[in-house]
Order: C-alpha cells, then sequence, then structure tokens
C-alpha cells in the first residue's frame, strides 16, 4: 500500500510464530527467515531487522511501523485500502533497482 515500504525493505517482512524468548528455536527461526526478508516480526516479542549499519535497520523497521500505522488508521476510519496494484509493483523493481 505504502510505495516507501517497497523501496525502504525490498525483501519483505517475514513473519515468525511465537517461540520461548532468546531459544533456539527462536534464533534459528530467524536466521531462516532473514535469509529471504529484510526484516522479521516476532509473535508476541517485537522486530529484527540486519542492515549494512544500523540506520538502515533502524530505517526499515521505522518505515514498516509508519506503513502499518496509515494501513490501521485507514481501516479505523471504515476506509479499505487499494493498495498497490501489481504494475505498480513492478514499476517501483524497475526504479530503485530491487531485488525481489
Amino acid at each position: 500500500m505504502i510505495p516507501e515500504t517497497r523501496a525502504f525493505c525490498p525483501r519483505g517482512l517475514g513473519i515468525i510464530p511465537y517461540a520461548l524468548p532468546s531459544s533456539v528455536e527462536l534464533a534459528e527461526a530467524t536466521v531462516k527467515e532473514l535469509a529471504e526478508y529484510d526484516v522479521v516480526m516476532w509473535e508476541k516479542h517485537g522486530v529484527c531487522a540486519v542492515g549494512e549499519n544500523v540506520m538502515e535497520a533502524f530505517d526499515m523497521i521505522d518505515t514498516l511501523s509508519k506503513s502499518a500505522q496509515i494501513y490501521l488508521t485507514a481501516k479505523s476510519m471504515g476506509f479499505e485500502p487499494d493498495g498497490m496494484s501489481e504494475a505498480l509493483m513492478e514499476e517501483l523493481k524497475v526504479a530503485f533497482n530491487l531485488p525481489k
């Protein structure tokens, strides 16, 4: 729905089901998802992002958070966001030379 999300997190967001905090299970799931996604969200915990530096990782999380807030605000006002079409997503991919 928000073009900046695709530009700042081109590989997207992975979701990890609940696992005990600090467990080997959670660590292994995180490593697996980060091989495919820019950011992972741990159910009932928070998020983890990996970037070239801490600011890049922070920007990814911040962009996703703002995008989620915009989406939820629109939904709470009774508006059903259309989101981006496949053609628009492809245009972003080409314009920003995105990997996915």
